[in-house]
């Protein structure tokens, strides 16, 4: 493993940053942390990258787009979106869009395993689980990842990297729980939970660098 992967799996938005390993820090003692820009689609059959990855997973129903609009270039026969495109195209279908995935993740009023969502959608269209809508956002990055860094060698892919990935402190047992599955089933092994204002804490201790003693 040559890299240690952070995942922020956000509500809204989702991001990725990482450290390469076999770089020595700076002579500040200050390691080189790099943001992932995040391929995906922004319109129909066009995939540009973005700094972030919007939390957002549209279904399209049988006839919305034309043949191929969902297509990635490492998925050609992709047949939902996940990203820009899906919160500004799904935003004029919401029972087509799933939002929010996060938050039903964690409620406990809910079968977190059941295809509940979109919640406005209506009983023809399709239909995931809380648990799945995740799994596709961490395999979308995943698959962006191996796509853009791998370059066919499997050493390199993120499955084989060390990974942080951040929940709220208010997640529950079970909602920590889940968020392993869905790393799992999105191909990631090497996997610590890390909660959100501890990694904000670590984050502003390598911000002042040694004067955080002070």
């Amino acid at each position: 493993m040559g890299k240690i992967i952070g995942i922020d799996l956000g509500t809204t938005n989702s991001a990725l940053a990482y450290l390469d390993t076999h770089h020595p820090p700076r002579p500040d003692g200050r390691v080189d942390i790099r943001a992932f820009p995040v391929p995906q689609l922004v319109a129909p059959g066009e995939v540009k990258d973005r700094a972030l990855l919007p939390s957002f997973l549209y279904l399209p129903g049988q006839h919305d787009l034309p043949a191929g609009a969902t297509a990635l270039p490492w998925d050609a026969g992709r047949t939902y979106a996940v990203g820009e495109f899906a919160r500004n195209h799904g935003g004029k279908v919401p029972g087509r869009l799933v939002t929010s995935a996060k938050s039903w993740l964690c409620h406990p009023g809910v079968d977190r395993k059941a295809a509940i969502l979109p919640w406005k959608a209506g009983p023809d269209d399709r239909h995931v689980s809380p648990l799945e809508a995740t799994t596709l956002y961490l395999r979308h990055i995943a698959e962006a990842w191996n796509h853009r860094m791998a370059g066919g060698k499997d050493e390199l892919r993120l499955e084989n990297q060390d990974v942080i990935l951040t929940v709220p402190a208010s997640f529950d047992a079970v909602a920590r729980e889940l968020t392993v599955e869905a790393a799992r089933a999105a191909g990631l092994q090497h996997l610590t939970l890390l909660e959100e204002p501890q990694s904000a804490f670590y984050a502003w201790i390598e911000q002042q660098g040694d004067g955080w003693r002070k």
